[in-house]
């Protein structure tokens, strides 16, 4: 087989020259040495820290990423309480906008406790029939766009709308099962504290996390989750003041107390007189 020197590859003993002459080349060149390490998938880049949004803590070691990565399909499945702790942690310190699409049931009031920044937070309770168009232009120009998708919806608009989120590096939240998802966090299991036998009241609770997916996060993971703490915080009383024992009557104090007017009559107004003959 005579020796590849450059030009078009026309038959199979010209693809076999080719390759024996690159690996030739590349045993004495220094830059193709990392050629010689596997080969690995998009998946396993770990991506650029301008990719990522901050991740609750607890979340973490659920996710194959450190944060949530821009452009991918996160569900969040099974409780409201976990898709605000995802939209809480990724919008409190980075002014992150966030949107929530069809979820009449979202509780503000909760998300705000949690510390999900409202002024930044867009609600469509009531998308209609036109809402993959309204999560398509909200992924134009929001960093996390969470959608609870009607039954029945297609998987090709779930996997058109997931190409959108990657096209745009957002972070798009269905709440409900979705196809092509690169992760899928599912709650399977939640538990109260606060209540004692014959009183007391709900404090928080703990939910148990599943997460599966593709790629990296292939293989499950589990993890419980402490989120909804709505006891009040506790206010400390000031410390009270002393005020003394109250001024003798000689005192000055009492020249200057000038007597209150005699309380006005509230009823002289309503009063009817009332005329004619007394009944004996």
């Amino acid at each position: 087989m005579a020796p590849w020197n450059g030009g078009l590859i026309g038959d199979v003993d010209d693809v076999h020259a080719a390759l024996a002459r690159v690996n030739q080349q590349a045993q004495t060149r220094g830059t193709t040495a990392l050629l010689t390490q596997p080969v690995t998938t998009g998946d396993d880049i770990t991506p650029a820290t301008t990719q990522l949004l901050p991740c609750d803590p607890q979340i973490l070691p659920l996710l194959p990423w450190t944060g949530l990565r821009r452009g991918t399909t996160i569900a969040a499945v099974g409780s409201t309480s976990l898709l605000i702790t995802l939209l809480a942690a990724a919008m409190r310190d980075t002014g992150s906008w966030a949107a929530v699409v069809g979820k009449p049931e979202f509780g503000c009031l909760a998300a705000a406790e949690a510390g999900v920044p409202l002024d930044r937070l867009a609600l469509v309770p009531e998308p209609g029939p036109d809402w993959p168009t309204i999560v398509a232009s909200l992924l134009d120009g929001i960093d996390l766009v969470a959608v609870q998708p009607p039954p029945g919806t297609s998987d090709t608009v779930m996997k058109a709308l997931s190409a959108r989120a990657r096209q745009k590096g957002a972070v798009l939240i269905p709440t409900r099962a979705w196809t092509g998802a690169e992760v899928v966090l599912e709650v399977t299991g939640r538990r109260w504290h606060g209540l004692r036998d014959g009183g007391g009241r709900l404090r928080d609770s703990q939910i148990d996390v599943r997460a599966a997916g593709r790629g990296r996060a292939v293989r499950p993971k589990t993890a419980t989750l402490a989120v909804g703490d709505t006891r009040p915080p506790i206010q400390i009383p000031a410390s009270p003041v002393d005020a003394g024992p109250p001024p003798a009557a000689g005192n000055a104090l009492w020249e200057r107390v000038e007597p209150l007017p005699p309380p006005a009559d509230l009823w002289a107004g309503m009063r009817v007189p009332v005329t004619g003959r007394r009944l004996s």
